[in-house]
């Protein structure tokens, strides 16, 4: 969610932790560690991230909470601080486990009538194959243009089947927080190449598994969430780091948790360095040719106007790569 605010300088920065608390713990939610810089405060929860900025909150969640609920107390957050939403994108991947959730996330179409109560011209889409992976996206757009540059981007991956060899460092019989034990794990998973010494980060080793760090650097965010289960071995990730191409760093988590398949979906403005290039008709770094272990399932793009671009591709590892790596022997 973005706002316009002319009236407090600090914007959302005006308020305290306990409004957030209360954001979160409407979703049934808990936050459970925090850091902040000039530009963000970031949150790490009992079920994913929030993200705080001046002008926007990105609140991202896992499992069967309820994000919608939080809506209201999101609104009234807003007012708090005499803003005024302009653009709101609502998306999750279709879920694993869907006879699991709770409402009001029971359907899409329930999905959407809740959205449509709170924004009444947003827009639901579908991207990819409905009966497969895909992802529902929901977009209130009420930003007045021509405005001033818009240049942001997002880059969001699904990876599920992860590799054995990694996946067992998620595992622990007490919960861990930020400190030497999970920079070892990080070093051992190559988590270290994601978020380098440039991040000021802080994660979540959970008992008896699971895995959750956030990265924030000026105004960039990271985000990694991580079920290790083999039966449900699933990963997240998520940035709205700027890039010219994306194939290295969509290379460098690939290069983490080996995937037997995933999805990536970004979200591209006219005015970013990947919007230009996209706009001339050049690749961006989601493209195949980018990931020879991989073959592309599908490819959905969809151009808002005026030149906002969201591009999503679903991948399957090649059957030659994934037998390799079923008989390679797992360490212990």
């Amino acid at each position: 969610m973005r706002i316009t605010d002319e009236t407090h300088s600090e914007g959302l920065h005006a308020l305290g932790d306990g409004v957030w608390k209360g954001v979160v713990g409407s979703l049934n939610a808990q936050i459970v560690s925090k850091e902040s810089n000039e530009y963000i405060r970031s949150y790490v929860l009992t079920e994913s991230s929030l993200f705080v900025m001046r002008d926007r909150i990105i609140l991202i969640t896992c499992g069967t909470t309820t994000l919608l609920n939080a809506v209201p107390f999101v609104l009234e957050a807003v007012s708090d601080v005499r803003g005024e939403v302009e653009w709101v994108s609502f998306m999750h991947k279709n879920y694993s486990f869907p006879w699991e959730q709770k409402g009001p996330h029971l359907s899409m179409a329930e999905e959407f009538n809740t959205l449509r109560t709170y924004f009444p011209s947003g827009k639901p889409f579908i991207f990819g194959p409905v009966d497969s992976d895909h992802y529902f996206l929901f977009v209130y757009d009420d930003v007045i243009r021509p405005c001033e540059t818009e240049n942001d981007t997002q880059l969001s991956m699904t990876m599920y089947g992860l590799d054995r060899t990694q996946t067992k460092h998620w595992f622990s019989d007490r919960f861990i927080s930020t400190g030497t034990e999970t920079a070892a794990i990080r070093k051992a998973t190559k988590l270290n190449k994601v978020a380098d010494d440039s991040w000021k980060l802080h994660d979540l080793q959970f008992e008896p598994c699971g895995y959750s760090i956030n990265t924030i650097r000026g105004a960039e965010y990271q985000t990694i969430h991580i079920t290790p289960e083999d039966h449900c071995s699933f990963a997240s990730y998520e940035t709205n780091t700027p890039a010219v191409n994306y194939s290295e760093r969509i290379n460098t988590v690939l290069g983490v948790f080996a995937p037997i398949r995933f999805s990536v979906i970004v979200f591209i403005d006219p005015d970013s360095d990947v919007g230009r290039l996209y706009q001339k008709g050049q690749n961006v770094g989601v493209e195949a040719e980018y990931y020879p272990k991989y073959e592309l399932q599908n490819r959905t793009v969809n151009e808002f106007a005026p030149g906002y671009v969201v591009m999503k591709m679903n991948y399957a590892m090649r059957a030659e790569v994934a037998e390799k790596d079923s008989t390679d022997p797992v360490e212990e």
